[in-house]
């Protein structure tokens, strides 16, 4: 049975090599080990996205 669980993350801070930045990622687990995600950070000079997989286990 696939586990549908999902979550949101927010972050502001700042970095001694870029200055302040924005970042946004949300994703979805899809199975119990698999899943996806998507995000979109922000500074002062850039802007980039993106998108993955998500793959954990345990040893």
């Amino acid at each position: 049975m696939p586990v549908r669980t999902g979550y949101v993350e927010a972050q502001v801070g700042a970095s001694s090599l870029t200055g302040a930045y924005a970042r946004l990622e949300g994703g979805a687990r899809l199975r119990d080990s698999l899943g996806l995600f998507a995000f979109a950070q922000a500074t002062p000079r850039e802007r980039m996205a993106g998108a993955g997989l998500r793959l954990t286990f345990g040893l």
